[in-house]
């Protein structure tokens, strides 16, 4: 490499790469998720507090709730996801996600949200 050329920058890992240094827009989010229902209640069930993966599909109306969640995560948004151990019908172990909305982003969407008049 010559004094020229520089190193190239180290990447984050995981899906906070993406959205690094990047400052949530809350008003075009909040837009966004006015106009989507999905989204609506997702994002609703999101702000009152951490949700399992298997109460978000029943509130999306969908069974595919993670998708859902990828797609409020490509809008800016920073969810994270826990796992939470249990056993299935046949007593194997398996594992279910909850998901949780940041602080900063519960609080910035709720005032977002409240100046679309969105409860």
């Amino acid at each position: 490499m010559t004094q020229t050329q520089k190193s190239p920058a180290p990447v984050a890992a995981g899906c906070e790469a993406q959205y690094q240094n990047k400052r949530p827009d809350y008003s075009t989010i909040a837009r966004r998720i006015k106009a989507n229902n999905r989204y609506s209640r997702a994002t609703a069930a999101m702000l009152s507090g951490p949700v399992d993966r298997p109460d978000l599909d029943q509130i999306v109306g969908t069974t595919n709730a993670p998708e859902y969640v990828r797609l409020l995560r490509e809008l800016g948004l920073t969810i994270d996801m826990e796992r939470i151990n249990c056993r299935d019908r046949d007593t194997m172990r398996t594992w279910y996600g909850r998901y949780h909305l940041s602080k900063a982003d519960r609080d910035g969407l709720r005032h977002a949200l409240a100046m679309l008049g969105v409860k």
